[in-house]
């Protein structure tokens, strides 16, 4: 059944926090959304958060407005200190990251992010899990040229693993969105197991669901993650699809793992990418 759902990144939910009622909007708060993979720079955007109440719109403009530029990030593995560098990056909305090429994820290490911005002081730890290899990827099913894709692998014992895919069009996308419900802890799974893919959430994008063409093109990333981190996606998954017909920033208002700000500070475990090739389902 096709659904439409209001597709929002983390970032705008915690950036618009939830609408008010109240004649006086909510103070602005800092918001942190960060990541660090294994073999990869870490990559930190910083906002302020938007108050709004019930008839307000967020626009595109109103975030460039509230991107926090000039703070003091640093990402410390227990040995050594980096200092994130910002600067303007249009891969991403909004369009200005701080990172380093100075220091790379590494696989079982713990990263503890620092930011120092205005009044705020905020801190968050994640551990890079070890990654898990996709086994296979193939289109489950198409119905009016829209496909459901599927990610195939192994679940390892021990017990204890937490799983979100994230995927890229090529064409359309300049970098991975998260794959909308693509997300499974293994307390149910047992050896081979499969995560449906149904579609990408963009920012800002009114998108059906399915969302994947035929045709298309698709990177698929399968990311590991620690607990919280995987508590975070869950609660942002689920308040998608429990929202359906509304805009999730009416009602939502997620925990995250950062200290002294919104938002969240995650490693991913990335073993390798795969394409699908969607052109070639063969219908069975």
């Amino acid at each position: 059944m096709m659904k439409k759902f209001c597709f929002f990144l983390p970032i705008c939910l915690l950036l618009s926090a939830a609408c008010q009622k109240e004649a006086t909007p909510p103070s602005p708060v800092l918001v942190v959304e960060g990541w660090i993979e294994n073999g990869s720079a870490p990559v930190v955007m910083l906002s302020e958060s938007i108050p709004v109440t019930d008839n307000s719109e967020i626009t595109p403009a109103d975030m460039l407005g509230r991107i926090a530029k000039w703070a003091k990030v640093t990402v410390s593995d227990g040995t050594r200190t980096v200092v994130l560098t910002g600067m303007t990056d249009t891969e991403y909305f909004p369009p200005y990251i701080y990172t380093s090429g100075r220091m790379k994820g590494e696989v079982g290490k713990s990263y503890t992010l620092t930011v120092e911005y205005k009044d705020y002081k905020a801190t968050a730890t994640t551990t890079i899990p070890e990654p898990v290899p996709i086994d296979t990827v193939f289109v489950r099913q198409v119905k009016d040229s829209l496909c459901t894709a599927v990610c195939g692998f192994t679940d390892p014992l021990p017990k204890g693993n937490y799983y979100k895919v994230f995927t890229r069009t090529e064409g359309m996308d300049r970098h991975y969105h998260p794959s909308a419900l693509a997300f499974s802890s293994d307390d149910q799974l047992d050896g081979y197991s499969e995560i449906f893919l149904y579609s990408t959430q963009r920012l800002m994008d009114h998108a059906d669901m399915p969302n994947i063409h035929l045709g298309d093109s698709l990177w698929i990333k399968l990311c590991t993650m620690d607990r919280k981190s995987f508590e975070y996606w869950s609660n942002f998954e689920m308040t998608l699809a429990g929202n359906i017909y509304s805009t999730p920033i009416a009602r939502s208002s997620l925990e995250g793992n950062v200290e002294g700000a919104s938002g969240y500070w995650i490693g991913y475990g990335v073993e390798k990418e795969k394409l699908l090739d969607t052109s070639k389902y063969s219908g069975e």
